[in-house]
């Protein structure tokens, strides 16, 4: 079972068709057993054979079987989240969020665990802010392409929220830069006064990011120092495993319990896999309205 899993991985992986000895060669298994497992995936679809280059591909039941997954439940963002927003404030004691991309330029809160403490941060479901001074904004704004975020600059006034606010386009993508080599972004009082936050995007399978988990509290809680060392981490952490559920990341070419790769090569090894690279998912859906904090 586990080599028709590995053929279907690397057929859905390869940028073109394979031929069978490639296929036997790059996993590792004999062309015979190549030959009878690729005859039943073609049979019931999930591969197929070019009569005249005898080369393999996917077959059409891969896309049934991958759209039909994607109303699933079990791929719900909000599902999948919320438990991990739950373990995020349990840890922390400060409120977690999840947070989606709305239209071009702002984004919007959708989820929630709020804090157990007295005086606790929390933003009302429901809320939009813009992306340049939060720091889901951020975390977003980190993996826009360049024509992306080219074109966010070229439409958005970077208008001080606070004194900390950055309001210039250089500083704004110094700050991205960090973001992507952290893995995390952080708003230092730049949305609001007293009130610092740390957020990590989440990434869907194929690496495109459709939202953000942040932890926020108030400043007299929450030092720059803290974000640096246990918020940032922590909510990086949650925000991969979110990602990871949704497909972002998942090991190929076969894996043991532990992560190993049971002495197969990983499916990019073998012919060079190619990360998708699409546009922006908005949250428009997701909710509208709401109050400030």
């Amino acid at each position: 079972m586990d080599r028709t899993f590995d053929l279907l991985e690397t057929l859905a992986g390869a940028d073109d068709a394979v031929s069978l000895s490639e296929l036997g060669g790059g996993l590792g298994i004999s062309l015979t057993t190549v030959h009878r497992l690729l005859q039943t995936m073609v049979r019931r679809g999930y591969a197929d054979q070019d009569p005249k280059t005898r080369r393999y591909g996917p077959g059409p039941k891969v896309l049934e079987v991958a759209a039909r997954s994607t109303t699933n439940r079990h791929f719900d963002l909000r599902r999948v989240a919320l438990p991990l927003l739950r373990k995020l404030t349990a840890k922390t004691g400060e409120t977690s969020n999840l947070i989606l991309p709305y239209g071009t330029d702002e984004i919007v809160y959708i989820e929630q665990s709020k804090s157990p403490q007295t005086v606790s941060i929390f933003t009302q479901v429901g809320h939009r802010a813009p992306l340049y001074c939060t720091a889901a904004g951020k975390a977003i704004l980190a993996n826009f392409s360049q024509m992306q975020l080219e074109n966010y600059l070229a439409r958005t006034e970077l208008e001080p929220a606070t004194d900390r606010t950055l309001t210039t386009e250089e500083d704004l993508l110094r700050e991205l830069e960090v973001t992507r080599q952290r893995g995390f972004a952080v708003d230092d009082e730049e949305r609001e006064e007293g009130v610092r936050c740390a957020a990590a995007p989440i990434l869907n399978y194929v690496g495109i990011c459709v939202g953000a988990i942040s932890v926020s509290g108030p400043s007299t809680r929450i030092g720059y120092e803290r974000i640096l060392s246990e918020l940032g981490p922590g909510v990086s952490r949650q925000a991969e495993k979110c990602s990871a559920r949704l497909g972002h990341g998942a090991p190929v070419g076969g894996t043991n319990e532990e992560g190993g790769r049971n002495g197969k090569p990983l499916l990019g090894e073998v012919f060079g896999v190619r990360k998708g690279d699409g546009t922006l998912r908005t949250g428009e859906d997701a909710m509208d309205g709401g109050a400030g904090r």
